[in-house]
């Protein structure tokens, strides 16, 4: 992969200088400050994040909707009507519509499963699925992971004299469909203490309160590893709420997989006991997401609700085919976007090419707005539409700047970080300017650099195996919970080299004292290097074995002295 001229190197900045004075007395002082600077200032604060077990349990009665949700799916479970679950084709919608069957049938529920091909029909709710599910002799429809923007298309459904119960999670429009019920903790009208759940959360929640409403015992195992892997794999905030849930199923994964996930471990070369949200984001949601992307999500599907391990592994080796297909479609679409675009300077990206697959528009754009930090977005160009996955950066809400211009799309939705639409080709060069202006409105001209936080400065030599215990119980890590982030200055390089199918990695070797660590750095092959280093790193478990090696996050030549501002 060639060098992207102009390219910024990142900033690094310490995210509280004074994290160090206000750590909690008798933790590793390492530990207590990258708490501090976390705010965890207090034991009680602490407990609740290593412990996230003893936090208070919210009302999901409190989310709006939710009483009208369970009286209409007791009614129906009760009059013996066939529910249809739609759920979206991503792991978070297919993680959804299993809790939801596996919830509901022991309730008497007679239930339809059905997710969208991504191909002939397109993201959320359509009408041709609609009137299918009527026909199919639906009476009531659940969606779950998208809906909340669906208008037209429950209008339409209430015209069948199909009844819609929507649980979603993506940001509120200004006009609510017509639903029995919208159950989605963004409402604004919503008390729910905890606005960030994932779709399966909300499914998670629904089936407590139905299962009280009906006098059953709801067993909270046999679906926390569903909401957990949900949870993680849409990269909803690992705080809070969502921190829970992530420990308790992985907790559960790890007392014993349901056979879907043990064949995806099996496939993935992953121990069940290894299993940590990384894991789940990295090694399992890919290969469940690569077939939504290339294939059709039911198989990802078929694969959670297996009933025995034949099945299970049959389903998992072909997910695992199509990722590997996933994978190398990617870096060809990257290449051909970093091709296109060249060193283009505009604040926000924008770029199409016919032949695209729409399954892998959205991990490109995550790709590009990664590399070149601005927000991103990439169309898969058909003979008369074109479907874009856009990403963004922090501090530019992606999709309130693709509401701005609705009255140019044919469908639209998404969060802040991540969104989606559908635009008539005449329209895209009109398009692209007005997002481009919007983003230098926002972000302004300069080219973006790209920040990393860092919780403290440390020596790599003076961690100690409590120290490194310590951080390593930040997990589950992931977004709104980073792993924690060290600087260490001047150590040795012993060796660097090249890795990966693309040879875009870095192994290495790095010395301090007598302390010698192993490394990964990812995407960094291109780095300059010296003798002498700084490197900005995490902590992370080492595949090979039990034990820990550095996540490289940013490496520099210590000669440079690139300063640690502060926030």
């Amino acid at each position: 992969m060639t060098a992207l001229v102009g390219l910024p190197k990142p900033r690094w900045r310490l995210r509280d200088p004074y994290a160090h004075q206000n750590g909690i007395a008798n933790f590793p002082p390492i530990v207590a400050t990258v708490l501090a600077a976390r705010g965890i200032t207090t034991r009680a604060q602490a407990d609740l994040f290593y412990k996230p077990h003893l936090a208070p349990d919210y009302d999901p009665l409190e989310l709006p909707g939710m009483h009208e949700a369970i009286t209409r799916v007791r009614q129906a479970i009760e009059g013996n009507e066939t529910i249809a679950l739609y759920g979206d084709f991503d792991v978070d919608g297919v993680t959804s519509v299993a809790v939801l069957y596996e919830g509901l049938k022991p309730l008497g529920a007679d239930c339809i499963n059905y997710i969208p091909d991504r191909f002939a029909e397109g993201y959320g709710l359509n009408l041709g699925a609609v009137k299918k599910l009527r026909e199919m002799g639906a009476d009531l429809l659940v969606t779950a992971d998208c809906g909340i923007s669906s208008v037209i298309e429950v209008a339409y459904a209430n015209q069948l004299g199909l009844d819609v119960i929507i649980l979603d999670h993506h940001t509120v429009p200004d006009e609510l469909p017509a639903a029995v019920a919208a159950v989605n903790p963004k409402r604004p009208d919503s008390p729910y203490p905890f606005d960030e759940l994932a779709a399966v959360g909300v499914a998670y929640r629904f089936l407590d309160v139905l299962y009280e409403a009906m006098h059953r015992a709801f067993d909270h195992s046999a679906f926390v590893d569903l909401a957990a892997l949900g949870t993680v794999v849409d990269v909803a905030p690992l705080f809070d709420e969502n921190r829970r849930i992530v420990t308790e199923g992985l907790a559960q994964m790890q007392k014993g997989l349901r056979w879907g996930l043990d064949a995806l471990a099996k496939v993935s070369g992953t121990a069940p006991e290894r299993f940590s949200a990384e894991t789940l984001g990295f090694a399992i949601g890919p290969r469940m997401n690569a077939a939504g992307r290339l294939a059709h999500a039911n198989i990802a599907l078929d694969l959670m609700l297996a009933r025995d391990p034949l099945t299970a592994r049959n389903l998992a080796e072909q997910l695992d085919h199509l990722n590997r297909q996933r994978q190398a479609q990617t870096e060809e679409a990257f290449a051909l976007a970093e091709e296109k675009l060249g060193t283009s300077d505009d604040p926000l990206i924008m770029v199409w090419a016919e032949g695209l697959s729409p399954g892998i528009v959205g991990l490109v754009a995550s790709r590009l707005a990664e590399r070149r930090n601005r927000p991103a977005i990439v169309l898969s160009k058909g003979p008369e539409e074109s479907r874009a996955s856009a990403r963004s950066v922090p501090g530019f809400d992606i999709v309130s700047a693709i509401r701005k211009e609705k009255h140019l799309l044919e469908r639209h939705g998404g969060h802040r970080a991540a969104a989606g639409f559908t635009v008539r080709n005449e329209h895209l060069e009109t398009l692209r300017d007005r997002l481009v202006n919007t983003a230098s409105e926002q972000l302004g001209w300069e080219p973006a650099r790209r920040l990393i936080e860092v919780d403290a400065e440390a020596r790599l030599a003076g961690l100690t195996g409590t120290e490194v215990k310590g951080l390593m119980r930040f997990e589950p890590c992931g977004q709104g919970n980073r792993k924690p982030v060290l600087l260490a200055r001047g150590v040795q390089l012993k060796d660097a080299k090249p890795v990966g199918s693309a040879q875009d990695h870095l192994r290495l070797m790095v010395k301090d004292g007598p302390i010698t660590w192993r490394g990964i750095a990812f995407r960094q092959a291109e780095a300059e290097l010296d003798g002498q280093v700084d490197i900005v790193f995490s902590l992370q478990r080492d595949w090979r074995g039990d034990g820990v090696e550095l996540e490289v996050l940013d490496i520099a030549p210590a000669f440079e002295q690139r300063p640690l501002e502060s926030s």
